[in-house]
Protein backbone atom coordinates (compact mmCIF):
# COMPACT_ATOMS: atom_id res chain seq x y z
CA UNK A 1 0.00 0.00 0.00
CA UNK A 2 1.60 3.26 -1.11
CA UNK A 3 1.17 6.91 -0.43
CA UNK A 4 -2.09 8.41 -1.61
CA UNK A 5 -1.34 11.44 -3.80
CA UNK A 6 -4.60 13.15 -2.85
CA UNK A 7 -3.55 13.22 0.84
CA UNK A 8 -0.21 14.73 -0.11
CA UNK A 9 -1.78 17.67 -1.96
CA UNK A 10 -3.91 18.94 0.94
CA UNK A 11 -1.83 21.54 2.76
CA UNK A 12 -1.36 21.46 6.52
CA UNK A 13 -2.84 24.35 8.48
CA UNK A 14 0.62 25.17 9.86
CA UNK A 15 -0.54 27.29 12.79
CA UNK A 16 -3.07 24.71 14.00
CA UNK A 17 -0.62 21.85 13.35
CA UNK A 18 2.04 23.51 15.51
CA UNK A 19 -0.38 24.16 18.38
CA UNK A 20 -1.84 20.64 18.16
CA UNK A 21 1.70 19.33 18.57
CA UNK A 22 2.41 21.54 21.59
CA UNK A 23 4.59 24.09 19.77
CA UNK A 24 4.41 27.88 19.66
CA UNK A 25 3.20 29.17 16.30
CA UNK A 26 5.62 32.00 15.47
CA UNK A 27 5.80 33.51 11.97
CA UNK A 28 9.15 31.79 11.35
CA UNK A 29 7.94 28.39 12.50
CA UNK A 30 4.79 28.68 10.41
CA UNK A 31 6.95 29.52 7.37
CA UNK A 32 9.22 26.51 7.96
CA UNK A 33 6.27 24.12 8.36
CA UNK A 34 4.57 25.47 5.22
CA UNK A 35 7.81 25.13 3.26
CA UNK A 36 8.44 21.54 4.38
CA UNK A 37 4.80 20.64 3.76
CA UNK A 38 4.77 22.11 0.24
CA UNK A 39 8.13 20.75 -0.87
CA UNK A 40 7.93 17.67 -3.12
CA UNK A 41 11.45 16.68 -2.00
CA UNK A 42 13.35 16.73 1.31
CA UNK A 43 15.30 19.94 1.93
CA UNK A 44 18.71 20.63 3.46
CA UNK A 45 18.90 23.02 6.40
CA UNK A 46 20.64 25.52 4.07
CA UNK A 47 17.77 25.30 1.56
CA UNK A 48 15.22 25.81 4.34
CA UNK A 49 17.17 28.80 5.68
CA UNK A 50 17.54 30.34 2.21
CA UNK A 51 13.77 30.25 1.71
CA UNK A 52 12.71 31.51 5.16
CA UNK A 53 15.42 34.03 6.05
CA UNK A 54 13.24 36.84 4.66
CA UNK A 55 10.77 35.93 7.44
CA UNK A 56 13.45 36.77 10.01
CA UNK A 57 14.75 33.24 10.61
CA UNK A 58 18.50 32.94 11.04
CA UNK A 59 20.26 29.61 10.46
CA UNK A 60 20.44 28.80 14.19
CA UNK A 61 16.65 29.21 14.49
CA UNK A 62 16.08 26.89 11.52
CA UNK A 63 18.49 24.32 12.97
CA UNK A 64 16.92 24.41 16.46
CA UNK A 65 13.34 24.25 15.19
CA UNK A 66 13.98 21.41 12.73
CA UNK A 67 15.72 19.52 15.57
CA UNK A 68 12.61 20.00 17.75
CA UNK A 69 10.40 18.70 14.92
CA UNK A 70 12.68 15.66 14.59
CA UNK A 71 12.55 14.94 18.33
CA UNK A 72 8.74 15.06 18.18
CA UNK A 73 8.86 12.74 15.12
CA UNK A 74 7.05 15.32 13.00
CA UNK A 75 9.97 15.69 10.59
CA UNK A 76 12.38 12.98 9.54
CA UNK A 77 16.00 13.19 8.50
CA UNK A 78 16.83 11.61 5.14
CA UNK A 79 20.34 10.59 4.09
CA UNK A 80 20.17 11.68 0.44
CA UNK A 81 21.84 9.80 -2.37
CA UNK A 82 24.30 12.69 -2.96
CA UNK A 83 25.56 12.49 0.62
CA UNK A 84 23.59 15.46 1.95
CA UNK A 85 21.30 15.28 4.96
CA UNK A 86 17.80 16.46 4.17
CA UNK A 87 14.58 16.89 6.10
CA UNK A 88 10.98 16.20 5.23
CA UNK A 89 7.71 16.46 7.07
CA UNK A 90 6.33 13.05 8.04
CA UNK A 91 3.59 11.90 5.71
CA UNK A 92 0.07 12.94 6.61
CA UNK A 93 -1.33 9.51 5.75
CA UNK A 94 0.49 7.85 8.66
CA UNK A 95 3.41 6.51 6.63
CA UNK A 96 6.80 7.77 7.72
CA UNK A 97 8.77 7.43 4.55
CA UNK A 98 8.87 8.54 0.98
CA UNK A 99 10.57 7.16 -2.08
CA UNK A 100 12.26 9.09 -4.88
CA UNK A 101 13.62 8.59 -8.38
CA UNK A 102 16.55 10.94 -9.05
CA UNK A 103 18.22 11.70 -12.38
CA UNK A 104 22.00 11.49 -12.09
CA UNK A 105 22.44 13.98 -14.92
CA UNK A 106 19.97 16.85 -14.34
CA UNK A 107 19.17 15.96 -10.68
CA UNK A 108 15.41 16.07 -11.30
CA UNK A 109 13.57 14.34 -8.46
CA UNK A 110 10.32 12.45 -8.89
CA UNK A 111 8.42 11.11 -5.87
CA UNK A 112 7.42 7.43 -6.13
CA UNK A 113 4.01 6.74 -4.60
CA UNK A 114 4.20 2.96 -4.48
CA UNK A 115 5.99 1.13 -1.69
CA UNK A 116 7.14 -2.41 -2.34
CA UNK A 117 9.26 -2.48 0.81
CA UNK A 118 6.46 -2.19 3.43
CA UNK A 119 5.63 -5.91 3.50
CA UNK A 120 9.32 -6.76 3.82
CA UNK A 121 9.63 -4.19 6.62
CA UNK A 122 6.64 -5.74 8.44
CA UNK A 123 8.15 -9.21 8.04
CA UNK A 124 11.54 -8.12 9.43
CA UNK A 125 9.84 -6.34 12.37
CA UNK A 126 7.89 -9.50 13.27
CA UNK A 127 10.85 -11.85 12.82
CA UNK A 128 13.26 -9.74 14.85
CA UNK A 129 10.88 -8.17 17.36
CA UNK A 130 11.47 -4.58 16.29
CA UNK A 131 8.86 -1.84 16.63
CA UNK A 132 8.53 1.46 14.81
CA UNK A 133 10.59 0.46 11.79
CA UNK A 134 10.88 3.00 8.99
CA UNK A 135 12.86 3.28 5.79
CA UNK A 136 13.61 5.59 2.89
CA UNK A 137 14.44 4.64 -0.66
CA UNK A 138 16.09 6.61 -3.44
CA UNK A 139 16.73 5.22 -6.88
CA UNK A 140 19.02 7.01 -9.30
CA UNK A 141 19.26 6.76 -13.06
CA UNK A 142 19.19 8.92 -16.17
CA UNK A 143 15.81 10.47 -17.02
CA UNK A 144 14.33 10.24 -20.55
CA UNK A 145 15.12 13.91 -21.27
CA UNK A 146 18.80 13.47 -20.41
CA UNK A 147 19.01 10.31 -22.56
CA UNK A 148 18.11 12.25 -25.73
CA UNK A 149 21.10 12.85 -27.98
CA UNK A 150 22.46 16.38 -28.04
CA UNK A 151 21.54 18.37 -31.14
CA UNK A 152 24.13 19.28 -33.77
CA UNK A 153 23.83 22.93 -32.69
CA UNK A 154 24.82 22.04 -29.12
CA UNK A 155 27.72 19.90 -30.37
CA UNK A 156 29.05 22.78 -32.54
CA UNK A 157 28.97 25.17 -29.58
CA UNK A 158 31.23 22.85 -27.58
CA UNK A 159 33.74 22.33 -30.44
CA UNK A 160 37.02 24.20 -29.92
CA UNK A 161 37.74 26.72 -32.71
Amino acid sequence: MGHKPETQTQAIDAEAWLRTNGLRATHGRISIVRLLDASPVPLTLAEIHEKVRAKGCDFATVFRFVSILEEKELVQRVAWIDGTTRHEICAKDGHHHHHYLICRTCHKVEPIDECVVERFEDQIAKERGYAGLSHSLQLSGVCPQCQKPKTAKTAKQRKPS
